[in-house]
């Protein structure tokens, strides 16, 4: 006899939070948590130099005009006065003078008082005022980290425009790196933030314009502070206005020496990122798994007897397997089409509280959640029998999930206090974006790691035989690099049909 049962189908990774706290990090929306929300800021971008340029234009017009006059006027410089009394004593020179006195200048005074481009300069400032605020610019920084951590890569390659050995048309910049630099100084990183410092400063910065030298006299200057702040403190003084005026004084050579030497002084006692499980699986450290098989499974039901589905097994104890092909572009793009208004997606309830994703409940039941459906019951053996809903999410650059178990936790019944979606008895996640390089699905403790290549779908149990919790059921899901990693969260209720066991057990072979 068969037996109810709830089973979880991940499209993505992160729970959705229904707190009413006040807190605007739960309600606000950010750019750094998606590439959906990167493309958004490229828009951005391109706007505000496409207004930028007419605006520049503009500039230059009203510039050539007034060259165009003032050509119109050279003669020889008249230094003494004999000279410029000869000059006005002629009348056609007496009467132009007097005319341009009287009638041209006060126009030109005018047109040169005209604000220009009044169009563009609003535009641009509606473009800034929905700009990044400090909230992501922190966590593009605290991402960054985490891909150069996580990878184990190298400043120097970095800044250069390589990630793990693919090198890229694009290379960081003088500010870039020193932003990196200080950002690792912040959180005692002192030896990487060392490297990053030495990256800027192999950097010739672009010294041709005054604003640009400002704005990197500013940021050295900042760094400088922060650092001396600490010597300062280190020594059990306070910083005086006096020391402060000689850093805001000081030149840039000796602005980069205090920043050097204090950084080597302190590499002692530098924090390093411990080396995980989680990690060394993102490396591809992971031995490989032998006696594994790939085939076809045509036995859960009928239906696949003529169109088999490609199945990988990733693991025998317990059981993991990759169905190939399972969800097509076609479907994808309709999935994307019913995304409205994305909102925040978290790692947890748990503090610190870090947003890892954009989100997207789709909460009403559509021609293509039916056909997900069935997929999943011909894949799995289940049978759905009720749509609840499914989040979409869409990680950022560096997006990452942290190990976590599926079946139900305390986190999850914050989430849900009456369980109504019901526990994780299974999971299955599509993966439903284009990753070039990171993205993997990790499972720590079993040293198993997957690849998430667009159009398939990983299964597994979260629970065993008995019904009770398996620990090996350990997830994470690496710090994406490069590409855009899009899955979700879908749960239903199902019944377990017995040819279930049949279809996924392994083979004898």
């Amino acid at each position: 006899m068969s037996s109810v049962l709830r089973v979880s189908v991940l499209f993505i990774l992160v729970h959705s939070v229904f707190s009413m706290d006040s807190n605007d990090l739960f309600f606000k929306k950010y750019y750094s948590s998606s590439v959906s929300g990167l493309v958004k800021l490229l828009k951005m971008e391109q706007e505000f130099m496409e207004n930028f340029s007419v605006y520049a234009n503009i500039l230059q017009k009203k510039v050539d005009n007034l060259n165009i006059f003032l050509d119109a006027l050279k003669r020889p410089n008249h230094n003494t006065h004999n000279e410029r009394e000869k000059f006005v004593s002629n009348p056609l020179n007496a009467f132009g003078l007097i005319r341009r006195l009287n009638q041209d200048w006060p126009k030109w005074q005018n047109y040169t008082q005209k604000q220009q481009g009044l169009g563009q300069l609003n535009a641009m400032q509606d473009i800034v005022s929905a700009a990044p605020e400090s909230f992501d610019m922190n966590e593009k920084l605290k991402a960054m980290h985490r891909i150069e951590t996580t990878y184990d890569l190298q400043p120097k390659d970095i800044a250069k425009g390589v990630l793990q050995s693919t090198e890229f048309n694009y290379k960081l910049t003088w500010r870039d790196c020193l932003a990196l630099a200080h950002h690792k100084f912040k959180i005692g990183e002192f030896q990487r933030s060392l490297l990053w410092f030495q990256e800027a400063l192999n950097i010739n910065p672009n010294g041709s314009l005054e604003i640009i030298n400002k704005l990197q006299e500013m940021q050295l200057k900042n760094f400088a502070t922060d650092v001396a702040k600490r010597s300062i403190y280190l020594s059990n003084q306070a910083l005086t206005n006096e020391t402060n005026s000689q850093l805001q004084d000081a030149k840039t050579k000796e602005l980069e020496q205090l920043i050097s030497s204090n950084l080597k002084r302190w590499i002692k006692d530098s924090s390093t990122t411990p080396l995980t499980d989680h990690n060394i699986g993102c490396r591809g450290l992971f031995p490989r798994k032998t006696n594994l098989v790939c085939r076809y499974n045509s036995s859960t039901n009928a239906f696949l007897k003529l169109a088999p589905l490609k199945m990988e097994e990733i693991s025998r104890d317990p059981y993991i397997v990759m169905f190939h092909e399972v969800i097509s572009d076609k479907e994808i793009e309709e999935m994307k089409g019913d995304i409205r208004e994305m909102e925040n997606g978290w790692t947890g309830l748990e503090d610190p509280k870090e947003i890892v994703s954009s989100v997207y409940w789709i909460r009403e039941e559509t021609s293509f959640s039916k056909r997900i459906n069935q997929r999943i019951s011909d894949m799995t053996g289940f049978k759905l029998e009720e749509f609840v809903a499914i989040q979409l999410a869409n990680f950022g650059v560096g997006g990452y999930f942290k190990p976590h178990f599926d079946y139900y936790t305390e986190r999850l019944r914050g989430v849900d206090a009456n369980n109504t979606l019901g526990d994780r008895i299974a999971s299955i996640i599509f993966y439903a974006g284009e990753v070039s390089q990171g993205g993997q699905t990790v499972f720590p403790d079993l040293k198993v790691v997957v690849e998430p290549k667009r159009g398939n779908a990983l299964f597994w149990f979260n629970k065993l035989d008995d019904s009770s919790p398996d620990p090996r059921s350990l997830h994470s899901v690496c710090p994406v690099i490069v590409g855009s990693r899009w899955s979700g969260d879908y749960q239903v209720a199902a019944l377990r049909s017995p040819v279930i066991c049949e279809a996924l057990q392994p083979t004898s072979s």
